[in-house]
């Protein structure tokens, strides 16, 4: 799973993405990327994530665990 987000992520960043990488601070990250990231993750992962939900992905690791409570 974590190289899936890591190559829906490499498509919005040049940067080294880790699991404790923060998607804004670390990965440089803007909230449009960020829409059309969850949007991907949407798709690759048959999840709906809602605007409450996608506040609270700050990190790679969210972003899996999230996906795994799905």
């Amino acid at each position: 799973m974590l190289e899936q987000i890591k190559n829906i992520l490499s498509e919005y960043t040049s940067e080294e993405i880790t699991p404790e990488s923060t998607l804004i601070n670390d990965l440089g990250l803007s909230s449009f990327d960020i829409v059309s990231i969850v949007i991907a993750f949407e798709d690759e992962f048959d999840i709906e994530i809602s605007d409450r939900d996608v506040r609270k992905l700050v990190t790679v690791n969210d972003i899996i665990s999230y996906i795994e409570s799905k």
